[in-house]
């Protein structure tokens, strides 16, 4: 499987998820849904994920940090820490979204203490 077609599941699950559901669940629910792709597929996993974090957009970015977090996927930090800097400089998101990524970013680093990011 290629990035783009892992990255076009992606938007397939999150299309054919129910919307009655709530947020946290739809979270948890991709969390398990890419699971499997961390050891098997783990290059197009990041591929597609970093499509998500350049688009700037909810659900896709914020479902892809989340996933990145969860699965600790390091070799997004420097996407993440882009995202940061855009929500920071008032180009992506409201601020308050700003304390998400920072505690991805933290995770990501080893740095789940007080230490910054």
């Amino acid at each position: 499987m290629t990035g783009e077609q892992l990255r076009e599941w992606l938007d397939e699950e999150l299309n054919n998820y129910p919307e009655r559901t709530s947020g946290e669940e739809l979270y948890s629910f991709f969390i398990k849904q890419t699971e499997k792709y961390v050891k098997s597929n783990r290059r197009e996993l990041i591929e597609a994920l970093t499509y998500w974090l350049r688009l700037r957009t909810e659900p896709k970015t914020m479902l892809a940090l989340d996933v990145a977090e969860k699965h600790n996927l390091t070799e997004l930090r420097e996407e993440i820490e882009n995202l940061l800097r855009d929500v920071e400089n008032g180009i992506a998101f409201k601020p308050y979204y700003g304390q998400f990524i920072t505690k991805a970013l933290k995770k990501l680093s080893g740095k789940e203490g007080g230490e910054k990011a």
